[in-house]
């Protein structure tokens, strides 16, 4: 408390209102032992953050510190779909450090299986081909993440029945190389970090990790997945730790209607031995695929329009200018589905759709015109409701992979790639969507875009 009693933004518990970086504190999301996360929007652009802080009793370690830091430089370097982004990093002006991470909107898996029940193994394998594909990413740079489980599994809400997830908290990861982040000596031999549940024996015994640890973890995941329940339980975390060590694993059969192919693949991953289990993630979900109903689905390769929306506030947020801007991208996600296309992310702020291309050349150039049409008529309604809150739009045409009956997005989904970095509002469109079209549109090379983008402002 400050001495008039008014109780300071900056305690020991951020409050509404404190600056962090770029971002103001909106709330505490989570408390934790080690630390505290925070949602946050940003001043400028109004996007929404998930902001993690290390206490002061933890800031004061040398150890805690660098585990925190080594956090922040792993994820940075591991982009990809279902890893969560970093956006910044940094300190507060008392030296606790702090990482800003991209705003999920959904629930943990723990949260999912708890509301809705054990997954059907096809589920279970959507889920795992996503997770697993964040841990090959993370295997080939050096990083094994050590606490996978339930809880550091987002299930993004706004995909509809798709189960859409994100890989979080490599808060325990450990370089597997020398030169990876995270290889720094900061957790000895001899000493556990994980969460018992999930720890894999070797990570009990304090012995150096591999990715086959992971694979351990991958095992416990899908049995909890199909089961509703974690293989080893217990009233202590000695009694579980015991377990992992000992006792040898049940099968998920024994409590779910599920193949018996796929309690070979749980059983190997629970190995107790490293090297019996799969030697990496590939294996492991090639046995997966196997074992829940045949080879994996034919991967169908075609091109896709992309529209990417963000909203852009004039001044700093407020509640009814968070409501007009909560109403415009409703109003927005309503005019793309108008204009065919569907939906795949939505947060708050933000929103991408896409519609798959025909192949026929005058039909697909018909699409990206009704696009980027739809794209001004959008900015053009928004100009005369609200000059508060404006759109910032970017299209693009990319190659566009999904498996049989089910649409996917490939590199359309990885927004860093394409999405201009633009300030302001209005329309930008990429070279690949807008050629053709030239003709048709008012646009010129987007300053400092080189020839990847023009910013589109009407109509010819």
């Amino acid at each position: 408390m400050t001495p008039g009693g008014v109780e300071s933004l900056y305690g020991e518990e951020l409050r509404p209102g404190a600056l962090v970086g770029r971002w103001v504190v909106e709330r505490v999301h989570y408390r934790g032992l080690l630390s505290t996360l925070y949602r946050a929007r940003e001043v400028s652009g109004g996007s929404l953050a998930a902001l993690k802080v290390l206490p002061s009793v933890a800031s004061g370690s040398d150890t805690s510190l660098r585990r925190f830091r080594r956090e922040a430089a792993t994820l940075q370097r591991l982009i990809h779909p279902h890893i969560v982004g970093v956006l910044d990093y940094g300190e507060l002006p008392d030296g606790r450090p702090f990482i800003a991470m991209e705003w999920l909107e959904g629930r943990d898996l723990a949260a999912e299986l708890a509301a809705r029940g054990p997954l059907a193994s096809r589920e279970a394998l959507e889920v795992l081909e996503q997770v697993g594909a964040a841990l090959r990413v993370a295997h080939v740079a050096g990083v094994v993440h050590r606490d996978l489980k339930v809880q550091n599994v987002m299930k993004l809400s706004g995909s509809g029945e798709t189960l859409l997830v994100k890989l979080v908290d490599f808060g325990v990861a450990k370089g597997l190389t020398p030169d990876a982040p995270g290889s720094s000596s900061l957790t000895h031999t001899g000493v556990a970090l994980g969460t018992p549940l999930s720890m894999a024996p070797e990570q009990i015994r304090g012995e150096v990790p591999d990715a086959r640890t992971d694979l351990y973890a991958l095992g416990v995941l899908l049995f909890q997945l199909v089961t509703g329940q974690p293989p080893f339980q217990g009233a202590t975390r000695h009694e579980v730790e015991e377990q992992h060590l000992h006792a040898p694993p049940p099968r998920p059969a024994e409590r779910a209607p599920v193949p018996a192919a796929l309690d070979d693949v749980v059983l190997r991953c629970l190995a107790k031995k490293r090297e019996d289990r799969y030697p990496d993630v590939a294996a492991f979900l090639e046995d997966l695929r196997r074992a829940v109903g045949g080879a994996r689905p034919r991967e169908l390769v075609g091109h896709a329009v992309a529209l990417y929306a963000e909203a852009r506030l004039s001044r700093a947020p407020d509640a009814d200018l968070l409501e007009r801007m909560d109403s415009l991208l409703e109003r927005t996600g309503a005019l793309v589905r108008d204009a065919g296309l569907e939906v795949r992310l939505e947060g708050s702020g933000c929103l991408m759709a896409l519609a798959p291309l025909p192949d026929d050349v005058v039909s697909e150039r018909a699409v990206r015109q009704r696009v980027l049409a739809a794209a001004l008529d959008l900015l053009e309604g928004t100009r005369a409701s609200d000059a508060a809150v404006e759109l910032a739009i970017t299209v693009h045409v990319d190659t566009h992979s999904s498996s049989e009956g089910r649409a996917g997005g490939g590199s359309l989904m990885h927004l860093p790639g394409w999405v201009a970095d633009a300030q302001g509002a209005g329309l930008v469109a990429t070279e690949s969507a807008l050629r053709d079209l030239e003709s048709g549109f008012l646009a010129a090379p987007l300053p400092g875009g080189g020839a990847i983008w023009s910013r589109i402002t009407g109509r010819r």
